[in-house]
């Protein structure tokens, strides 16, 4: 039946709806085999990992309860220190004014009732409430031993397990749902070529930008990769000095010298040079249909409105889009007014250059599909992404994969509960295929795009590198970012590669961080105050100083071949630095690759 769904959905025409019906329900199954072929791989007996773990959670309750009645305890045992105070007090209070001879029945009473409640309170402290609260204390402590030894057997039983999940599990999975979606093993400069010379790609590394992932692939042939990157921006920040000054006149009022006291605060506002970084997600892809095409789009929030909202709003927008292209013509301009009112206004692809390829592209089947996307509140994530094409080059920036970690560290499906771990992965596999598929939806949802094959491509005989800069990026920005950094520099830092040399599967690379070094300033002005005098007013601010440093790595790549698994490829990698005369303890592990640092 999977089988069949899939050829039905070959080429994906309706996103929306095929996520529902098919890809949601097949990714969730997948899943689950996939998560039960790991636990069968690795030998674990489940029956025997949840009668420990019903141990574990029964003693943990346990431990719960007593944390409540030391809680308890402790609160009790804070009253009785305060009447215990309280009593001390009365008694002091008492014998003091028996001394200074002033004797009442208060006084006297303070000290009949304080003594003897000092006595039975400080009797309850030390005889009933410490005893128990350090045998509730002692008992809590040994339970909690108990429940980490048992919580570290649970862990053994699974290490066999643990040990079998990697970060490209998600991947792995999400390619098996959608085969159509290629993902590749890495971002190889083969790859990057194509979307370069083939489809006009702008690759000219930006000092400003540096990849923390990537992902490439190809659906049907036509080039994509999935990219988040640090990106530096140098604005600037204001900053402020203020002083307070103060200041006496005198008047006379009804014949006699008054003082006025005035005060007055005096600033200074001056702005300075400051760099400002940010993540950034996006999605890249190359295909030839449409090969003129120009235009940009941003996020309409359409998800947010209601079916009466976005009517409005289409309404007053179509007007002010009307009078546009009635201008444009009136030019010689060749923009013109969709049909579908509603798409042209959603959509605000309005700076279109080429009106026949844009129609072309976004026949009434594509604008129904992205309408469905755009104002979807449920299955995906609404209109929550900008939309830029550039010839041949199409790039999508989604917002719901900004804070998401797209390739995980497996540490987060490790435990030692079966059940919960099998959950746990569960919901990321879910979370990740909703987050990527949705990414690609935009795309999906023009037909022209998946029905149009491009054309051969004779690919370089050699390459400078195994793989793309955004891959040796993606590497260095994964390892200890303090073994890149100038010792001055104390803002985060953009990492940058250049390849030195490549062979044998190894890429040697220059690293070059760049950071600023901060310096505290002051800066000095002077402004007139009320008091009709000059005042210095001292502005504090940072200078930020430009600092880098070059270090050079080694990265061992993997080699192509396709029927080895994770573990049978990282086995391989350590094989070779091995016979490099690596240690591979020395080296770091980065997904599927081991970096190296040969010298600063």
């Amino acid at each position: 039946m999977g089988n069949e769904q899939t050829e039905t959905y070959e080429d994906i025409y309706e996103p929306l709806k095929a996520y529902k019906n098919i890809y949601k329900d097949k990714n969730y199954k997948l899943s689950q085999e996939y998560f039960e072929n790991l636990v069968n791989e690795s030998g674990v007996n489940a029956g025997e990992n949840k009668i420990l773990n019903d141990k574990i959670k029964k003693k943990t309750k346990e431990a719960n309860n007593l944390k409540s009645e030391i809680n308890k305890k402790n609160v009790l045992k804070f009253i009785v220190w305060f009447f215990i105070i309280l009593s001390v007090v009365a008694v002091i209070y008492g014998i003091a004014q028996i001394v200074n001879k002033n004797t009442d029945i208060v006084s006297i009473l303070m000290i009949a009732i304080g003594i003897p409640a000092l006595i039975i309170l400080i009797y309850i402290l030390r005889k009933k409430i410490n005893p128990k609260l350090k045998e509730l204390t002692d008992s809590h402590q040994d339970l909690t031993k108990k429940i980490n030894e048992l919580i570290q057997e649970a862990y053994q039983q699974l290490e066999a397990l643990n040990k079998l999940f990697t970060e490209t599990m998600s991947l792995e999975l999400f390619k098996k749902t959608i085969p159509n979606i290629n993902m590749d093993l890495v971002f190889d400069s083969r790859r990057l070529d194509y979307l370069v010379n083939k489809f006009g790609f702008y690759d000219q590394e930006d000092i400003n930008r540096s990849a923390l992932f990537v992902q490439s692939g190809d659906i049907k042939g036509n080039p994509f990769y999935l990219g988040k990157e640090l990106v530096h921006k140098l604005g600037e920040k204001a900053y402020t000095g203020a002083i307070t000054i103060h200041w006496t006149t005198t008047s006379r009022v009804n014949g006699k010298t008054v003082t006025n006291h005035h005060s007055q605060t005096l600033t200074e506002t001056i702005y300075r040079p400051c760099p400002y970084y940010n993540r950034e997600t996006y999605l890249v892809y190359g295909n030839e249909a449409a090969p003129d095409l120009i235009f940009s789009r941003t996020d309409s929030d359409a998800e947010n409105m209601t079916q009466k909202q976005i009517d409005k709003t289409v309404d007053r927008e179509i007007k002010r889009i009307s009078k546009k292209s009635e201008k444009s013509i009136s030019k010689g301009g060749g923009f013109t007014v969709l049909g579908n009112s509603e798409f042209e206004v959603l959509f605000r692809a309005t700076n279109r250059n080429n009106e026949a390829q844009f129609r072309l592209l976004f026949t009434p089947l594509a604008q129904q599909q992205l309408l469905e996307i755009m104002k979807d509140k449920e299955l995906g994530y609404g209109d929550n992404f900008n939309f830029i094409k550039h010839k041949m080059i199409n790039a999508v920036f989604p917002e719901h994969l900004n804070d998401f970690e797209i390739r995980p560290n497996p540490n987060i499906f490790r435990g030692y509960d079966l059940e919960a771990m099998k959950l746990n992965f569960l919901n990321f596999q879910t979370e990740y295929f909703r987050k990527v598929y949705f990414t690609f939806a935009p795309i999906l949802s023009i037909p022209l795009y998946q029905q149009h094959m491009p054309h051969e491509y004779i690919y370089k005989d050699l390459y400078d590198s195994y793989v793309s800069f955004y891959e040796h990026e993606s590497v260095v920005n994964k390892m200890n970012a303090e073994e890149f950094k100038h010792p001055l520099s104390q803002t985060p830092n953009i990492l940058k590669t250049k390849i030195i040399k490549s062979n044998d599967y190894k890429d040697v690379i220059e690293v070059t961080s760049y950071g600023y070094e901060t310096v505290p300033r002051v800066d000095f002005f002077t402004k007139m105050g009320g008091d009709g005098r000059l005042h210095t007013i001292p502005v504090h601010w940072t200078e930020y100083i430009a600092v880098s440093r070059n270090t050079e790595v080694l990265i061992n790549v993997p080699e192509e071949e396709k029927e080895l698994t994770y573990q049978e490829r990282f086995r391989k990698i350590i094989e070779n630095a091995e016979k490099q005369g690596i240690d591979p303890k020395e080296m770091q592990k980065i997904g599927l690759y081991l970096a190296y640092i040969l010298k600063k």
